[in-house]
């Protein structure tokens, strides 16, 4: 008798923890990588109806994909938009695995478009974030960081239906743009 109020006490104390943390779970501001691999290891795979199946949590990602973007007047800015998007999806150089952020087609190209002119449309935060102090195909130093963390290796200049591809090199931690 007494082994089974201890088993019945325990059980309901794993039950009410396990109901504590998928409720805390869901609450955007506690959100934590330990609540993140509990959602995708073990919550994900309890066999529930379609309609009972939960997303994944706010602040908890899955692994970044690849995005093709048709865009149809390419900046600078545009650009260099994609380029620190890029560096944001691979955690600002934490990604441990190589990552192919976006394959941009350009149909139409308004301004000249190279290293120098999409690394000047950084602001002071970006270049921090970053930093672009080497301009490869022109080799000449920059005033965007201390470090090289965009590696531009076309050698054409963007014009009309162009397509750009923009990675992430887990290796040497930098974003390229091809």
């Amino acid at each position: 008798m007494q082994f089974k109020i201890i088993s019945s006490t325990i059980i309901a104390i794993v039950a009410v923890l396990l109901l504590f943390t998928i409720v805390r779970m869901y609450s955007t501001e506690s959100t934590t990588p330990m609540t993140c691999k509990l959602h995708k290891n073990v919550i994900r795979h309890i066999p529930l109806p379609g309609y009972a199946n939960q997303p994944l949590p706010d602040g908890c990602s899955e692994d970044p994909i690849e995005e093709r973007i048709e865009i149809k007047e390419m900046t600078n800015r545009e650009l260099s938009h994609y380029i620190v998007k890029c560096w944001d999806k691979a955690k600002q150089g934490m990604y441990g695995k190589k990552l192919e952020c976006y394959e941009l087609y350009a149909k139409k190209v308004t301004e000249p478009i190279d290293e120098s002119t999409v690394t000047a449309t950084f602001n002071s935060e970006q270049c921090v974030i970053l930093p672009n102090n080497w301009l490869d195909i022109e080799k000449l130093s920059y005033s965007c960081g201390t470090e090289n963390k965009i590696i531009w290796k076309m050698t054409e200049t963007i014009d009309d239906k162009t397509t750009l591809i923009i990675k992430y090199n887990p290796l040497a931690h930098w974003v390229e743009v091809i």
